[in-house]
C-alpha cells in the first residue's frame, strides 16, 4: 500500500469517526436544549435542509442530472419516505426513553433488519455469525429496557420502527449502488432531497417554535452539520474503506450517544444496563470484524485468480 493510499485511509477513518460524533449529538443537543417543538418538526426540518444541503453538493460535484435520473426510480422514493419516517421515529423514541437507550436501541436493531431484508431482496443471506449476533443485541437489549424505570412502549416501539426504516434506507441505498455502478453519496443526492420535498408540508406546519434564534440555530446545525456533512464525511469513508470497516467505526455512535446522555443529560444507567450496552457493542463488532475479514478474502481471491 502506498503512502497516498494509508494517506487517503486514514483521512477516510477519520471522515466516518467525525461524521459519527455529529450523529451522535442530534438527540443529545435537542434534549439539552429543552427545544420546545415536536419530534415530527424536528424530524422534518433535519430531513428538510439535510436534504437541501446534500443535493446541492451532489449536484455540484456530479451534476444535477445525475439527481434526476434516480428521481424516477420508484425505489428512491421509497428510500426518501423511509429516511423521513427513521428521523421522525428517531426522535419520537429518543425524546421518550431517553437518548442513550433511544440510540442504542435503533443502531442495534438497524444492521439485523438490513441482513433480514438483504437476503430477501438477494443482496445476501443471514449467516451463523449474524445469528450469534443477533441473539447478543435481543440479549444486550433486554438488559438495558429490564432496568431502566422507563416503561414507554410508544418510545420503544417507536425506536423499533427506526432501525426497520434505517435497515430499508441502506439496503436499498446499497442495491440502488450498485444497479447503476454510482456512488453511494449520489444515491444519498437524490434520496434526501426527495426527502426534502416530502418534509417540507409538515416543516410548514410545525414551525411555530421560530421565535428564536437559539432555536433556529439549533435546527440549521441538526440539518446542515449533522446530516447534510455528516453523510458528506460518511460517504467519503464508504468510498475508501471497506463495509465492514465502516461498520465497525460506526460503533463510536451510539458509544458517544450513551456517553453524552449519562454524563449531560443526566440519564439513568446502572451496572446491568452499561453490561447491556456492552453486549449490544460486542454484536455490531462481531458484525463488522466478520464483514471486514469477509472483504479481505474476496478481494485475495480475486487479486490471486
Amino acid at each position: 500500500m502506498t503512502s497516498t493510499s494509508v494517506r487517503g485511509n486514514r483521512l477516510a477513518v477519520a471522515s466516518v469517526l467525525l461524521a459519527c460524533v455529529l450523529f451522535s449529538t442530534s438527540a443529545t443537543s435537542r434534549a439539552y436544549l429543552d427545544f420546545p417543538g415536536t419530534s415530527i418538526s424536528v424530524g422534518a426540518w433535519r430531513v428538510f435542509l439535510g436534504g437541501i444541503g446534500l443535493a446541492t453538493f451532489v449536484g455540484i460535484k456530479y451534476g444535477f442530472a445525475s439527481i434526476f435520473r434516480l428521481v424516477r426510480e420508484p425505489t428512491v422514493w421509497l428510500m426518501a419516505v423511509a429516511v423521513l419516517a427513521y428521523q421522525i421515529s428517531f426522535f419520537i423514541g429518543a425524546a421518550r426513553i431517553g437518548v442513550a437507550m433511544g440510540t442504542l436501541g435503533a443502531l442495534a436493531t438497524a444492521p439485523f433488519f438490513a441482513c433480514l431484508l438483504g437476503w430477501i431482496v438477494g443482496t445476501g443471506k443471514p449467516t451463523k455469525v449474524w445469528i450469534v449476533s443477533t441473539l447478543l443485541g435481543v440479549i444486550g437489549l433486554a438488559l438495558i429496557t429490564g432496568v431502566t424505570e422507563v416503561r414507554d412502549n410508544l418510545g420503544f416501539f417507536a425506536v423499533f420502527i427506526s432501525g426497520v426504516m434505517y435497515a430499508v434506507f441502506t439496503v436499498f441505498g446499497v442495491r440502488i449502488a450498485r444497479t447503476h455502478n454510482i456512488p453511494g453519496a449520489q444515491v444519498l443526492g437524490a434520496v434526501f432531497g426527495i426527502g426534502a420535498v416530502l418534509s417540507l408540508p409538515i416543516v410548514l406546519m410545525t414551525s411555530a417554535w421560530i421565535n428564536s434564534g437559539v432555536y433556529v440555530g439549533f435546527v440549521l446545525y441538526i440539518g446542515l452539520a449533522t446530516t447534510a456533512l455528516g453523510y458528506i464525511l460518511f460517504g467519503n469513508g464508504l468510498t475508501h474503506l471497506s463495509p465492514g470497516t465502516v461498520s465497525t467505526l460506526t460503533l463510536a455512535e451510539p458509544v458517544l450517544a450513551t456517553v453524552l446522555g449519562v454524563f449531560i443529560l443526566s440519564e439513568p444507567m446502572n451496572l446491568l444496563g452499561w453490561v447491556g450496552c456492552a453486549t449490544i457493542i460486542s454484536a455490531l463488532a462481531l458484525l463488522g470484524i466478520v464483514e471486514t475479514g469477509s472483504k479481505s478474502k474476496n478481494q485475495l481471491e480475486q487479486t490471486n485468480a
